[in-house]
C-alpha cells in the first residue's frame, strides 16, 4: 500500500484543501475552502475532521458535525458523518476502510445520511440503517424540472398546471417570510421556549439556541435565510437560484402537533405559488405528505448509525424522531458559490 499520513484539517494548506474540494465537491469547492471551520463546526469539541493525504496530496477526508441527541431523557453526544469522499484513482485501495477506522475513534455515537457506496463501508464495521426517512419536492414549475422539456416554451402547459396546483392549495390565509437576521430575536425567543421530548422511542438531536447560532445566525449565506411564522409554529427556509431553478428547500421546521405541520407546508408552497418558486424541497420522516409532495418526486434516505452502546445503538436502529433538511450535508446545495 502506498505510504499515506492522516491528520487534522487544520494541519493542511488552503491550496491542498482546494485541490482536492475541486475534484470532489466541484459545485461547492470555493464554498468549503472559504467556510470549512464554520461548516465542519470546528472549535466545538477538541477534534477535528480528518484528512488522508499522500506525499502532500490530499486523497482523502472524513468530516463531521458534532451535535447532541436526546435519548431517552439523556444528552448523548454524537457526530454527523458527512463529506466523506477518496479521489477516483485511489479508490478500491483500502483508504476508505482505514479513514473510518480512525474516524469511528472520534466519538462513541455516530449518525449519517448516506449513499450506497459509503453505507457498504460502514456496514462492514457494524453499522445499522433504515429508510423512514423521506426526501419530499414539490415541484410547482413541474416541466422546467424535467431536462427533457425543458428546451421546449410550453409556458401556456406550465401556466395551466401551475394554475392547478395554486387551486388545490388555496387558502382564506396568506403568510410571508421575515429575514432571519433582521428577526433574530423572535426565532431566538421561539428556541427558548421549545420542550424537549422525553421517553422519545427515537433518537432526537437537541437543536437549542447554541445550535441555532452557529447553524443560521453565523452562517454565511444567511441573507438568503427567511423564515415563516403561523400560529405557534414556525419553518426556516433557504430560497436561492441554482442551475437556472428557483428552490425553496425547508431547512427546519417546529410546530406543536403535525397537523398544524401539514398546514404550514401547505401555506408556504401557497407562497412559493405566487412567488416565481420552481419547487419546494423538505426532509420528513412523515410518509403523510403525500397530497403536497407527489411520491413521484420523493425519495428514500439512508438513515445509518453506530455506537458502542447497546441501549443507544439499538434506539438509532428506529431512526431519528425528527429529521430535517438541515441536518447533516443534506442541504448541502445551500453552499454554492
Amino acid at each position: 500500500m502506498l505510504k499515506y499520513k492522516i491528520g487534522k484539517i487544520s494541519e493542511i494548506g488552503t491550496e491542498q484543501l482546494s485541490d482536492f474540494y475541486k475534484k470532489t465537491y466541484y459545485q461547492r469547492h470555493k464554498s468549503l475552502t472559504n467556510n470549512w471551520r464554520w461548516w465542519y463546526r470546528v472549535g466545538y469539541d477538541e477534534n477535528e475532521p480528518l484528512v488522508l493525504s499522500i506525499d502532500n496530496k490530499v486523497v482523502g477526508q472524513a468530516a463531521y458535525l458534532p451535535t447532541e441527541l436526546n435519548i431517552l431523557g439523556n444528552k448523548v453526544p454524537a457526530i454527523w458523518f458527512v463529506d466523506f469522499a477518496i479521489l477516483p484513482e485511489f479508490q478500491g485501495k483500502g483508504f476508505g476502510k482505514i479513514l473510518t477506522k480512525e474516524w469511528m475513534k472520534i466519538c462513541p455515537t455516530q449518525i449519517t445520511f448516506c449513499n450506497n457506496q459509503s453505507l457498504r463501508v460502514f456496514k462492514k464495521f457494524g453499522w445499522k440503517n433504515n429508510i423512514s426517512t423521506k426526501r419530499l419536492i414539490r415541484p410547482i414549475n413541474t416541466l422546467k424540472l424535467l431536462p427533457a422539456v425543458r428546451r421546449f416554451k410550453l409556458n401556456f402547459l406550465n401556466k395551466t398546471l401551475k394554475h392547478f396546483i395554486k387551486k388545490k392549495y388555496a387558502r382564506n390565509i396568506s403568510i410571508s417570510p421575515y429575514k432571519i437576521n433582521n428577526n433574530y430575536k423572535i426565532i431566538n425567543d421561539s428556541f427558548k421556549i421549545k420542550k424537549i421530548i422525553k421517553n422519545n422511542k427515537f433518537a432526537e438531536i437537541i437543536r437549542d439556541e447554541k445550535w441555532l447560532q452557529w447553524r443560521f445566525i453565523e452562517c454565511p449565506y444567511k441573507n438568503d435565510i427567511y423564515f415563516f411564522e403561523y400560529k405557534n409554529n414556525f419553518a426556516i427556509v433557504h430560497i436561492f437560484l441554482n442551475e437556472k431553478i428557483k428552490r425553496l428547500n425547508i431547512l427546519y421546521t417546529y410546530y406543536t402537533d403535525k397537523s398544524e405541520e401539514n398546514e404550514l407546508f401547505i401555506l408556504i408552497t401557497n407562497w412559493a405559488i405566487s412567488n416565481d418558486i420552481d419547487l419546494v424541497w423538505a426532509v420528513n420522516k412523515n410518509t403523510g405528505f403525500e397530497n403536497i409532495f407527489p411520491k413521484l418526486f420523493n425519495k428514500s434516505l439512508n438513515f445509518a448509525s453506530w455506537s458502542s452502546n447497546k441501549m443507544i445503538s439499538e434506539t438509532l436502529q428506529n431512526g431519528l424522531s425528527d429529521p430535517q433538511g438541515v441536518d447533516s450535508d443534506l442541504d448541502s446545495s445551500l453552499y454554492v458559490e
